[in-house]
Order: C-alpha cells, then structure tokens, then sequence
C-alpha cells in the first residue's frame, strides 16, 4: 500500500513538473519559452468575423528555436500570438518574451514586441510587424481589428445586428533606436513639417511621386529617398509624438 502510495504521488510530482518545463511541439520542448494556455470562450463563437491574421495556425520559427517550426496564428484583436502543441491544445505567449522574434515562413512576416506611444499619450508594448530599417531608423505596421458590438432590433422594422469583429485599417510607426515607437501622420503636410528646413523637398517628393503614407511600399521608397538625402538627420523626433 505504501508502495503504490509512493508511485502515485511521485507520477503526480514529475507531471506537474514536466507541465512546467514546456509542451511538445512536433518533437521537442521548451524549457525557455514562456507561454499559458490559452482559455477559449464560449462567447467568442456568437461573433461574426474574426480577430485572427489568419484563422488558421500558419507555420512560423522562433526566433531562439531556429531548429524547430512552430504552428503559430496571430489574435490581432487581443495583440497575442498562439501556437498549437503537440497535444493539440492551444498556447498564448507570455509577452515577457519581448526580444523573441517571430518568422512565418510562407509570408516571410517577422513580428516582434516593441514599445509604443498609444492614444492617449501612454507608453504600451505590443506586437508589430518589421517593414524596413535603415539607418537606424525602423517602419513598423500594427494590424488591427476592432469589436463592433451587437444591436438589437429598436423598431421592429430594422433588423437586427450581431456582434463582430472587423479588420480595419493597418497603421504605421516609425521607431528610432531604442526609442518608443510613434505612429506615422498619414497627412502629407504634417508628416513633412517634421523634417527641419526640409519640409518643401520631403513633401514635392510625396506629392511628386504619389506617396501614400498608410501604403507598405511607399514608406519603404519614403525612407530610401529621406536616406539618400540625410533628411533622417533634420527629423525632429518630437514632433511625431
């Protein structure tokens, strides 16, 4: 009896202690990688749309576990990232993992925790995708979605409207250094007057060459021209925040 006692607790003790170290995925585990398990709610399946990047989990590698090919999906709604274990259940990553990139393979789409000035003036950390660096100066885009919450029939005539989640338009942020991240005006005028005794050259070039400043690849050309110009010297970082 003592016996069979002792193997109990001992099998209970090693178990809570493998949960702790990591979960397989696909052939190995993780001692490093902090993550919880993510609680899935009811409510959520009451929701058209969806919070997701993808609704799938796509294959990705983290940054750190270059050897090994993660299932991963992106929760824009919520700004966490899930993965999918061997035991087919389903982890958040803690976002104290602020240095770990992560790489889907297909798209190519690297995403990493910076900080940023939110709304309301705020320093907030969150996940962002890397367009482009140079020079010491970084693109960001942050995806988003927003909830849009049900609405009753109030007439009788109108119909009724069911909660959703809704893509909406991806914003972009420039980081310098270590600095926090600030978001991009998108009007031309003002994201030109930031460049000091530059403003008229930085804004010919936009309107010259069309530049949208909520598109990828126009930032991209954007920054290259303020590069080969040094107009990134004359940016007064103040002004953006």
């Amino acid at each position: 009896m003592k016996n069979k006692l002792f193997y109990i607790l001992f099998s209970l003790i090693t178990t809570a202690a493998s949960a702790q170290q990591g979960i397989n995925y696909g052939g190995g585990t993780s001692t490093k990688l902090d993550y919880t398990l993510l609680n899935l709610s009811d409510g959520d399946s009451q929701i058209k749309g969806s919070k997701y990047l993808t609704d799938n989990f796509i294959r990705a590698q983290i940054s750190g576990y270059n050897d090994k090919v993660f299932a991963i999906r992106y929760d824009v709604f919520n700004d966490q990232m899930e993965f999918q274990g061997g035991d087919n259940q389903i982890y958040v990553i803690n976002k104290d993992n602020i240095f770990r990139e992560i790489l889907f393979l297909d798209s190519k789409d690297t995403y990493r925790i910076f900080d940023y000035i939110g709304n309301e003036g705020g320093i907030k950390s969150g996940y962002f995708s890397i367009l482009y660096s140079l020079g010491g100066y970084t693109i960001l885009k942050k995806n988003r979605v927003v909830f849009i919450d049900k609405k009753e029939s109030s007439t009788g005539y109108d119909a009724p409207r069911p909660a959703t989640y809704k893509k909406t338009k991806d914003r972009h942020y420039l980081i310098f250094d270590d600095a926090p991240a600030v978001l991009i005006d998108t009007n031309k005028k003002r994201f030109s007057s930031i460049f000091s005794g530059k403003e008229k050259e930085v804004l010919s070039f936009i309107k010259k060459n069309k530049i949208n400043l909520s598109n990828d690849l126009d930032l991209i050309e954007l920054v290259r021209f303020l590069n080969s110009n040094n107009f990134l010297k004359s940016l007064q970082f103040s002004k953006l925040i």
